[in-house]
């Protein structure tokens, strides 16, 4: 799970500026659950920082991803969305409201080494996609709602 004290370790120690910028971003994504779009996280920050631009977001989340900070949720209905709880879970996606939620997932249950034959794998992403329950009624033409 993303810390400020594991964001300011790790960039520091990948000789990475911690600027107030990034450090703002780093907090609003801790402790996040719902997995916010990078144009959302640009909107929050805007309050404090006028001037920050939308690509120094997509710039600082790219930052975050590449050194295990955060993970980058890719193909839901919104676009790209993000992840602070980096430990082994799936998502699930609803296609209509673009909610995302994570789900908890057990490794072994889904693959074995053997399946891979020789490739050593770093992270496995898991999701799934349909309709969360408050709009699967309005997909498959029930009226009652």
């Amino acid at each position: 799970m993303l810390t400020l004290e594991d964001t300011r370790m790790v960039l520091r120690n990948e000789s990475v500026r911690l600027t107030p910028q990034r450090l703002m971003i780093a907090e609003v994504l801790i402790g996040n659950t719902e997995h916010p779009t990078v144009e959302r996280v640009h909107e929050i920050i805007l309050s404090r920082y006028p001037s920050i631009s939308l690509a120094t977001v997509y710039n600082t989340v790219t930052l975050l991803a590449r050194y295990g900070l955060i993970t980058l949720l890719h193909g839901g209905k919104d676009g790209l969305r993000l992840d602070p709880n980096t430990s082994p879970h799936a998502h699930a996606h609803c296609m209509e409201c673009g909610m995302v939620v994570d789900v908890p997932i057990n490794k072994p249950a889904l693959l074995n080494d053997t399946m891979l034959d020789g490739f050593r794998w770093e992270r496995m992403e898991v999701s799934v996609f349909g309709y969360c329950e408050d709009c699967a009624p309005l997909e498959h033409g029930d009226a009652s709602v």
